[in-house]
């Protein structure tokens, strides 16, 4: 189907990446809204711990997908 520059990559694989991009845009919109309304002056810091866990959490989905192919 295409290539990311260094592997071939197959249909299957690239449904699964963009399924992972699919819920790691709404897992992000998500804690947005629940941060903001629980505790509005925390926000900023607590989004950015956040959104590290879950980079970390969904490049290790990336990278199995990669890996498992």
């Amino acid at each position: 189907m295409g290539s990311d520059g260094l592997i071939e990559l197959d249909e299957s694989c690239w449904s699964a990446l963009a399924k992972y991009n699919l819920v790691l845009a709404t897992a992000f919109a998500l804690m947005l809204l629940v941060v903001r309304q629980v505790d509005p002056s925390q926000a900023q810091l607590l989004l950015v711990v956040e959104n590290g866990v879950l980079a970390l959490v969904f490049g290790g989905i990336q990278t199995y997908c990669w890996i498992s192919r």
